[in-house]
């Protein structure tokens, strides 16, 4: 009877990190997934989006891959290994009277970022949000203010920062400077030239090193630090608390920053629903934050949603509606796009020529 490998939680965590879940994920639809019975079809992805992740992955998650499996499949049998690349492996299959989805090999190599130590003046430190890293720049702890494109931004700085296409957003404190990128997995090739630009732009001789130490994981998560929301992990039981109570509350940028955070769920329904309840909400700031985060996830789920801030009063939005629905393919939402033609925003208009165009 065959054992799961030593090295299972790391080399799941490291083929997300490779980008390498959507060839693991063809291999299997191509052995055994591919007559999954519509009703198991979500939960089956929500335990391959946990399973291909830095999440925990419980005996109680392979106990219900197992159940799923075994009754989807026609007759429960064989083993397949697949060379995924970066020196990872694949094993699935049913061995010993039960279905098992392993992983193996890889190094982290370069991609360990949060473990480097520089010896330069700003330091970079890991946060509970793997798409965000937090630079220490010395100085005083003060409260943060953080920025996502379309907002108005007087500081040239975030400016700068908000131009690189890789950056989400960002945000400056008094002693540290946090940003975030689109993937986590981007850090690998990032970390030393942000770091170089962070130094330029925020860092001077006459910042005297502070004695402060950065929150903690569980001061964060206790809501302790202000503005470090946008750090926490969505996908953590008591973060994700953290997160929904903010969404709820009554500042308008604790709600754009939680909701801005929670779409960055692996759990991409939750995140869909989410964005789906922030939109509604009586801020503008709230609701460019839910479209730019839908537009984030370029996924054919948030087409009504998208659809529907094609009227919405905002210039802005109805942009960024216009280039999202666009960046998944204009398909049956052709006619809505259209009907912005003569919109009186003028970019607006351009976007939807660009759309139409490539249409």
């Amino acid at each position: 009877m065959r054992t799961p490998p030593a090295d299972l939680d790391e080399a799941r965590r490291r083929i997300a990190a490779a980008e390498l879940v959507g060839v693991a994920s063809n291999h299997l639809t191509e052995d055994l997934y591919s007559a999954l019975e519509f009703s198991d079809l979500v939960a089956i992805k929500n335990l391959l989006k946990r399973f291909f992740s830095a999440q925990p992955w419980s005996e109680e998650d392979a106990a219900r891959l197992d159940t799923l499996l075994t009754r989807n499949v026609a007759e429960p049998a064989g083993w397949f290994e697949h060379d995924l690349g970066d020196d990872l492996r694949l094993m699935h299959g049913f061995d010993g009277g039960a279905y098992h989805l392993w992983a193996t090999g890889g190094s982290d190599g370069e991609s360990s970022i949060f473990d480097r130590v520089f010896s330069g003046p700003v330091q970079p430190e890991a946060t509970p949000n793997p798409r965000h890293v937090r630079f220490v720049i010395g100085g005083s702890p003060a409260p943060g203010v953080w920025f996502r494109p379309g907002d108005e931004i007087d500081d040239p700085r975030v400016t700068e920062l908000l131009a690189d296409p890789d950056v989400t957003d960002v945000l400056v404190a008094g002693d540290f400077v946090a940003i975030g990128l689109r993937r986590a997995s981007m850090w690998k090739d990032r970390l030393d030239d942000l770091v170089v630009v962070v130094e330029r732009l925020f860092w001077s001789a006459d910042r005297a090193a502070s004695a402060h130490e950065g929150p903690t994981r569980d001061e964060l998560v206790a809501g302790q630090t202000s503005g470090a929301l946008h750090l926490l992990n969505p996908d953590d039981p008591a973060s994700r608390r953290q997160l929904e109570t903010a969404l709820a509350g009554d500042d308008p940028r604790q709600r754009r920053m939680a909701v801005a955070t929670l779409a960055q769920s692996a759990d991409e329904t939750y995140a869909v629903n989410t964005l789906v309840t922030a939109y509604r909400d009586v801020s503008r700031i709230v609701r460019r934050t839910a479209i730019d985060a839908a537009v984030d996830l370029e996924s054919e789920d948030v087409r009504l949603l998208l659809e529907a801030a094609l009227d919405d009063e905002d210039d802005w939005i109805r942009w960024k509606a216009v280039k999202g629905l666009s960046e998944i393919g204009l398909s049956t939402s052709t006619g809505a796009v259209s009907a912005l033609a003569d919109d009186p925003d003028f970019q607006v208009r351009f976007e939807v020529a660009a759309a139409l165009r490539k249409a």
